[in-house]
Order: C-alpha cells, then sequence, then structure tokens
C-alpha cells in the first residue's frame, strides 16, 4: 500500500525537505526552436523582400555563323514579402509572496521560479505556432512553408498556382504517404524532389518527426540489423551496483537492440515531439531565417535554467526579449513581459520536402 503522512507528534515537530528545484513535467522536446531560433538575424526596415527568379531567359539560340542575336532585357523575377510580428508572455509575482519567500525559509527563488515557467511555457507555445499555417498574427509556421498550396494558397504574399516555384519540393509537392505507409522508396522520392543533383548544399540537411514517426523509420532497419551475442563483456546489474552508478561488466551473455540516433543518406533524423502527428519533413535549413526585430525598452536575453530542470535546460534560445518588472500603480505585483518580435521565414521553400499521412510501415 502506500505510505501516508506520519502522525501529528511527527508532523508538529519536523519541517519538510523541499527538493533544491522544480521538475518540469510538462514541457516536451522542441527542438526547432534551438536549430532555427537560436541564432537569429537582425530585422531590418518596414518589411522584408525576397527576389526570386520564376523562369530562365528564353533568349538563348542555337547558331553556327553570322545570325542576329536577340539582346533585348529578359529578367523574369518576383518578390516575396515579409512582415514582421510577434509573441508575448506575462510573468508576474506578487510582492507579498516574493517577500516571504525571501525569508531564511524559502528554498526555491520565486522571483527565478515564475521567469523559468513563464519562458518555458513561451518555448513551448512558439514550437507549436512553428509548426503552424501563420494564422492570425502567428509567425508564419512549416504548415505555409513547406506546402504546394494544399493548405495555403499564397506564400509571402505570392500565388502558389502562379509561382509554383515557391512549392514544397518543386513540381512534386507534397507526398502522402500510400496507405499510410512509410518506405524507403517514398523517402526516397522526398529526398530527390528536394535535391539539386551534385549540389550538396541543395539538398536536405535534417530530417524532423514526431517520436512515432521516427519509431516507425527505426523499425525499417530492424530487418537489416545484425544480431550480435557477445559471451563476454556484457553488463549486470545486481543488489551492489549502485544507482545512477557504473554498471559492472561480467560474463553475462550481452545482446543490444534499438538505436539513441538515426540517419538516412548522411542526414540525421531528430525526433521532435513538436512535430504534428504523420508528418516527416525533409528540411534545408540553409534556406530557414529568423529575423529577430529589437524592441526600444526591452533587452535582448538569453533564455536560462537555474532553478527548473527536465526540459529545457540545454535551451539557448536568443531572440528573446524582456520588458522589466514594473509595480501597478494599484497592485502590489511585480510584471514582466517575454516577447518575440519578428518573423520566420524561407528563401527558397521549394528545397525542402513533406510526407504526409504516415502511419505505419
Amino acid at each position: 500500500m502506500a505510505a501516508t503522512a506520519q502522525n501529528d507528534r511527527v508532523g508538529n515537530l519536523t519541517l519538510e525537505d523541499i527538493n533544491s528545484s522544480v521538475v518540469d513535467t510538462v514541457s516536451t522536446s522542441s527542438e526547432i526552436m534551438k536549430r532555427i531560433v537560436s541564432k537569429p538575424k537582425t530585422w531590418n526596415g518596414r518589411q522584408k523582400q525576397v527576389p526570386i527568379f520564376t523562369d530562365n531567359s528564353s533568349l538563348g539560340v542555337s547558331f553556327k555563323g553570322t545570325e542576329t542575336f536577340d539582346t533585348s532585357i529578359d529578367m523574369k523575377t518576383a518578390s516575396m514579402t515579409f512582415y514582421p510580428t510577434g509573441y508575448a508572455q506575462p510573468v508576474g509575482v506578487s510582492v507579498v509572496e516574493r517577500s516571504i519567500n525571501s525569508t531564511p525559509a524559502g528554498v526555491i527563488d520565486l522571483y527565478r521560479t515564475s521567469w523559468e515557467y513563464a519562458q518555458n511555457s513561451m518555448i513551448t507555445a512558439l514550437a507549436n505556432i512553428f509548426y503552424g499555417y501563420g494564422a492570425g498574427n502567428d509567425f508564419d509556421g512549416f504548415g505555409n512553408i513547406v506546402d504546394d498550396g494544399t493548405t495555403t494558397s499564397t506564400y509571402g504574399g505570392l500565388t502558389r498556382t502562379t509561382y509554383p516555384q515557391i512549392n514544397c519540393g518543386g513540381s512534386t509537392g507534397i507526398i502522402a504517404a500510400t496507405a499510410g505507409v512509410l518506405d524507403l522508396a517514398t523517402m526516397n522520392s522526398a529526398d530527390n524532389a528536394a535535391t539539386i543533383s551534385g549540389n550538396l548544399s541543395e539538398t536536405p540537411n535534417v530530417i524532423m518527426s514526431n517520436p512515432t514517426v521516427w519509431g516507425l523509420y527505426e523499425s525499417l532497419l530492424l530487418p537489416t540489423t545484425k544480431a550480435t551475442y557477445s559471451a563476454l563483456g556484457g553488463s549486470f546489474i545486481s543488489g551492489g551496483t549502485a544507482v545512477n552508478g557504473q554498471v559492472s561488466q561480467s560474463d553475462a551473455l550481452a545482446l543490444n537492440g534499438g538505436a539513441l540516433s538515426l540517419e538516412y543518406r548522411g542526414k540525421p533524423i531528430v525526433r521532435d515531439q513538436k512535430t504534428p502527428s504523420g508528418l516527416m519533413y525533409f528540411f534545408n535549413e540553409r534556406w530557414f531565417e529568423f529575423d529577430s526585430l529589437s524592441l526600444e525598452g526591452l533587452n535582448t536575453i538569453a533564455t536560462t535554467s537555474s532553478v527548473t530542470v527536465g526540459a529545457y535546460e540545454d535551451y539557448k534560445v536568443s531572440a528573446f526579449q524582456f520588458r522589466q518588472f514594473m509595480q501597478p500603480v494599484n497592485q502590489l505585483a511585480e510584471v514582466g513581459i517575454f516577447v518575440m518580435y519578428g518573423q520566420l521565414f524561407c528563401k527558397n521553400p521549394n528545397r525542402n520536402e513533406l510526407i504526409s499521412g504516415i502511419t505505419t510501415t
């Protein structure tokens, strides 16, 4: 049966022991925040324009003598246009509660805990937005960047039917998994669609999926994995093995299985729990950019974790800004605001690809 509290004789005479950090049991991985937003560029001007070629010149001609060439001006271009927007996350602290927490009996700093709680909540919310469709005031997300008109008819102000050059995978578009099946042939098609042969920079460099799809890909490799048995050097846990200690080596039979990391055509396949269900993204990160607009009166900060453990300790997102704590005139409280302002955009969407509808292998 479960343990219960001791009787009042102990409870009235003995203090409790509070852990020195707060464990984040809510947040999950947000790899895209680390990869794309951790090193922002500086926003400049009222909008960002990205010129693109929309077709090749038609003036070229075969010749063998003194034919006259067409020397008229011929350049077909268009511009994708992006506007800045923002996300704000308030953080409030009661002056009374902070004062109580500052007494010698305070264990975990309330001020810092409130800061990190708001910070981590913002990281989680932004990761979901970055996989979205840029609805309302949201940042543009991969839902409308890596698309072919299936869900968004325009990108960067250009119509996808008029400018198919901004569709994912070029003329291929989104690849739907046949009957929901993920197989190597489908992955080959996706990678090929986003690749220019002979140019290593013009091919996806990372593949992102949620853990379920990641595991489906792992299962594709299992039939070719060689089961290696070792009669010597296996590990064995006994009653004398310390928790978190080095597991002792013994003569036990050893068999290893499962993977910590996976690759496909030399590209890492990364588990991101924010990736929507059933999707596998082939990203060429060379073409992604987050430009951050520095707001007057706010300080640019790097995210940190000093009293919180369990989710985002290793995240160093430097696109965050913070409006310093202020006290409202009619309330004993301090209120600060985390802000991220700018825009996520892709300068060459057709160098990315998406497999949708994955459910099985």
